[in-house]
């Protein structure tokens, strides 16, 4: 299994709105990316990510680069995993899962973005 690199770290949030205005603030930055159903700023080359539509109960997950998510998942499920969301198509080509370790319920992500650079 070859993983590229850490990628994201994406929040839940329930008022997208404030949070946006909040991690602006914080970072100094202008999201590049402002939708009522995602925003996401670019931070030294990595994304953090606010989702309107996560759990909030799941906390920020953390995503690894990966070239096939569907691959990745069946890695991971080999290794003491199961799926917490199925592989989806977000978009642009970028492919997300989240896996969650069985013995101790950690959250997993994994995407695949052709955007990021290797």
């Amino acid at each position: 299994m070859k993983f590229i690199g850490l990628r994201s770290v994406i929040y839940p949030t329930k008022d997208l709105v404030q949070d946006k205005i909040w991690w602006e603030d914080v970072l100094g930055i202008p999201p590049y990316y402002d939708h009522p159903d995602y925003v996401g700023f670019n931070v030294g080359g990595y994304e953090l990510g606010l989702d309107p539509s996560a759990d909030l109960s799941d906390g920020p997950i953390t995503y690894i680069g990966v070239e096939n998510v569907d691959n990745a998942m069946n890695h991971f499920m080999s290794h003491d995993c199961e799926i917490h969301t199925e592989p989806k198509e977000v978009g642009g080509g970028i492919a997300m899962a989240v896996v969650s370790k069985v013995y101790d319920d950690q959250l997993i992500g994994l995407i695949h973005n052709p955007h990021f650079k290797n």
